[in-house]
């Protein structure tokens, strides 16, 4: 199980890190590259052994190793780590850049409710600071206020997905917290 982490991510480094030229395209790359790591490694902890797959396109996939004999593997939890799916800016009070990644995960052909990970910069490292379970889209992180849209309607309802549907509020992370803004 560690050694498909690590692999992962010795892919995703190397994969990276040979198609860069500039600087503060490679301090991105290596902070996703950072991020995607602590979020394999969260998917690949929910399980006893994790199977993870690293796509061409950076795309990481999560899920159980083990054969089950209750649960067919058409059924069994699935975690998608995309890295278009995380937002760098600053969230807390100090001037480190941090991140918020969003984690599909899907039953079968069910999506399950995203798990959202706030990672915070401690002394150019990240860490995992907070993990929220919410059906909501991270779309920007800007002077420590984190917009994000949510869905007013059920996830089983047609009209989940309409435009009228849909919410923008704005947060503040507050010790450890997700607050809304004035």
């Amino acid at each position: 199980m560690r050694k498909n982490i690590y692999i992962a991510m010795v892919f995703i480094f190397i994969s990276v890190s040979c198609t860069t030229h500039d600087n503060k395209g490679d301090l991105m790359r290596l902070m996703k590259v950072e991020v995607m790591g602590i979020a394999t490694k969260y998917a690949s902890d929910k399980f006893s052994e994790a199977k993870v797959i690293t796509g061409n396109d950076g795309i990481v996939t999560v899920k159980d190793n083990q054969l089950s004999l209750v649960v067919p593997e058409d059924k069994a939890l699935k975690y998608t780590l995309n890295p278009i799916n995380i937002t760098f800016g600053l969230i807390n009070d100090d001037d480190q850049q941090d991140a918020i990644m969003v984690l599909s995960s899907s039953r079968g052909n069910y999506a399950e409710i995203p798990e959202i990970l706030v990672l915070t910069s401690q002394g150019g490292k990240f860490s995992l600071n907070r993990v929220i379970e919410s059906d909501m889209r991270i779309l920007a992180i800007q002077d420590r206020i984190i917009t994000a849209e949510l869905t007013t309607k059920s996830r089983n309802s047609p009209l989940r997905d309409c435009h009228l549907c849909k919410e923008i509020i704005k947060y503040r992370f507050t010790n450890g917290d997700l607050v809304k803004a004035q």
